[in-house]
């Protein structure tokens, strides 16, 4: 009897021990399960890490193994065509729809999927001239919140206005940084201007009154050959870029107030005969780059693949790249968003978290596409990468990627975008090669040319 009721006891006392095993099991598990929904990506840019027993590995607290469809709209083939393939290497399971939209019809083919109800894409891109507009449609998601727990903290400094919308709200990553500066001919600047070495140049063009002043010494050294700036429109692309600041409040547009400086400027280049007769992105200014009668252009990090090498491609040693005087500025760029509606978000942040911020993306993206990343841990940790350099070097004879970062970053400011600001620089397009030809029009005639044309265009606006 008594050896009956030990054995009862420890068959007892054994499921307890069994049941309370279990329970505790459970408990971990749910854990587990909530640290994972709610915690944030790494604030480096890379790096896949091992969870517990059993589960995926995680690309910026992205579970690897995640499944879905995606669809991205992208005008840059040799990107998706690249970085599609390699994406799938960690994300097996997510399938990349992607459809080449040209960039001058993006916007028009957004809002029609939008309005009609048909496809509208998970991955949405914003290229300057028109992420105002497309910010204010107030279809991206707010990245800083779940499932993304992306912080604007971990970006250079200057880029969270321009990622940002009205609302404060960072609805985008950088595709890549576009940092100015002035890319020059070494010939032309030897030659006109005693030396070619960017820093002995950023001593002698220290503001732009110096620069008007050898700009005149060189119209008359080539007898009006040689210009400094290629064009009117490249000139305001700088001066407009090197004094960025907030002047749309709502319907407001302080125009007289944030074009005043940079048209004073730009007029008096006007005036002294220093800017070339082309306009920007035309046949004769692609021509340019090799015909030898221009000194400096604006150039980003991308311009001297599609500017450069497309249109001087024997020019390998015959430029190079210095900060501008007064300052650096921003030079074109794209932001890359999630459709708030997306039924696949976690997919589409892993797609851009992979391409535009990981170590494992920018190894292809930065290496063989030259793309820099917005973020600040790329460069304190792959500061030998910048320092290997890129094969675009060989056309400047310089690392073109640390005197970006080094040189010309520090300097740029950034700030938010409207669908005004696609307005003003459309109406400035109308009116500048007017302007370029009529030197009767001044500052003064010009400001209210600009305001006229800007309220023909957003009549609901209040332009001063």
């Amino acid at each position: 009897m008594k050896n009956r009721r030990l054995k009862k006891s420890w068959v007892t006392l054994l499921v307890l021990a069994m049941m309370i095993t279990a329970i505790l099991a459970g408990c971990a598990k749910n854990d587990s399960a909530a640290n994972r929904n709610t915690s944030e990506p790494s604030s480096n840019s890379g790096g896949t890490s091992a969870n517990a027993e059993g589960e995926a590995p995680t690309l910026g607290g992205i579970p690897t193994n995640i499944e879905g469809e995606i669809v991205v709209w992208d005008w840059d083939e040799a990107f998706l065509t690249t970085m599609v393939p390699e994406f799938n290497k960690v994300f097996p399971n997510v399938k990349v729809k992607y459809t080449v939209v040209n960039n001058n019809d993006y916007m028009q083919k957004l809002q029609s999927g939008i309005a009609s109800g048909s496809e509208v894409p998970d991955v949405i891109l914003g290229e300057m001239n028109f992420r105002g507009q497309l910010f204010d449609l107030d279809v991206l998601d707010n990245l800083e919140q779940a499932p993304y727990h992306f912080s604007k903290d971990q970006l250079l400094d200057y880029l969270p206005p321009l990622l940002s919308n009205t609302k404060g709200e960072l609805v985008g990553v950088d595709q890549s940084i576009t940092p100015a500066g002035l890319g020059y001919r070494r010939d032309l600047a030897k030659e006109y201007l005693g030396t070619d070495d960017p820093n002995e140049l950023s001593t002698l063009l220290p503001d732009w009154n110096a620069f008007i002043q050898k700009g005149i010494e060189v119209k008359e050294k080539s007898g009006g050959a040689v210009t400094m700036i290629a064009s009117f429109d490249d000139a305001y692309r700088v001066l407009k870029g090197q004094t960025e600041q907030p002047y749309i409040n709502g319907s407001t547009i302080e125009l007289t107030e944030r074009m005043k400086v940079p048209f004073e400027k730009l007029f008096a280049m006007r005036d002294a005969g220093i800017l070339g007769k082309y306009e920007g992105y035309t046949p004769g200014w692609n021509a340019s780059f090799a015909k030898g009668d221009n000194i400096f252009y604006p150039m980003a990090p991308w311009s001297p693949k599609w500017n450069v090498q497309a249109n001087d491609p024997d020019g390998i040693g015959r430029w190079g790249l210095m900060a501008a005087p007064e300052g650096g500025f921003t030079y074109g760029g794209t932001s890359v968003s999630v459709y708030k509606n997306s039924k696949n978000k976690e997919a589409a942040w892993a797609y851009i978290y992979f391409c535009y911020l990981s170590s494992e993306g920018m190894e292809t993206n930065y290496k063989k596409l030259g793309n820099m990343p917005g973020i600040k841990s790329f460069f304190d940790e792959h500061r030998d990468w910048l320092e290997a350099g890129t094969e675009l070097d060989q056309f400047f004879n310089q690392n073109l990627s640390l005197t970006f970062y080094d040189d010309i970053v520090p300097e740029v400011t950034g700030s938010t975008q409207t669908k005004y600001d696609s307005i003003v620089q459309t109406a400035f397009n109308s009116l500048f090669p007017l302007w370029m030809k009529d030197t009767s029009i001044g500052v003064d005639g010009a400001l209210e040319q600009f305001k006229e044309a800007v309220k023909n265009q957003a009549p609901e606006a209040t332009i001063n």
